[in-house]
């Protein structure tokens, strides 16, 4: 009959639609491992006298993820190129752990020493809430200044 088929030496009869929901699933499963579209984008704010989503000093840069959804984070880059040369900018990464918000990463970097592109995040993370950057200067002249960023994404 059209649409049957046999392996040898087997007596079950394949069924077509079978194959093909399962070919559907697999090419389903090959689109979301290409991750998601990379995200690029570029903030003005008060980097030293605004008031961060945390309540530290600094303002937020770009929050990644979706709440109560795993992604994985293979990329997270900042550019800092537009800041004050010696000024200390400071990174910072905000997630709930357990329901509560909490930083977990923080670090300095001095403007002119280190790079102007920051590659924080250079390895997969995974991620099942929220994930909120925020960035401090040191420098008042920093403020309303357009600091970039970058990330790419994977849905789990």
């Amino acid at each position: 009959m059209p649409g049957e088929f046999y392996i040898e030496g087997k007596k079950e009869r394949l069924d077509l639609s079978v194959i093909l929901t399962t070919i559907a699933d697999l090419q389903a499963e090959l689109a979301r491992l290409r991750g998601e579209a990379p995200v690029s984008g570029s903030v003005t704010a008060d980097w030293q006298s605004a008031t961060g989503t945390s309540g530290e000093i600094g303002a937020d840069l770009v929050t990644i993820g979706t709440s109560n959804t795993k992604y994985k984070l293979h990329s997270l880059m900042v550019n800092i190129s537009a800041l004050t040369d010696g000024a200390i900018i400071v990174l910072k990464l905000f997630t709930k752990v357990n329901g509560s918000e909490r930083k977990v990463y923080h670090q300095s970097f001095t403007k002119g020493t280190d790079p102007d592109g920051l590659w924080i995040v250079n390895g997969t993370v995974g991620l099942q809430e929220l994930l909120r950057v925020t960035l401090q200067s040191n420098n008042a002249a920093d403020n309303g200044k357009i600091v970039d960023f970058d990330y790419t994404l994977e849905a789990m």
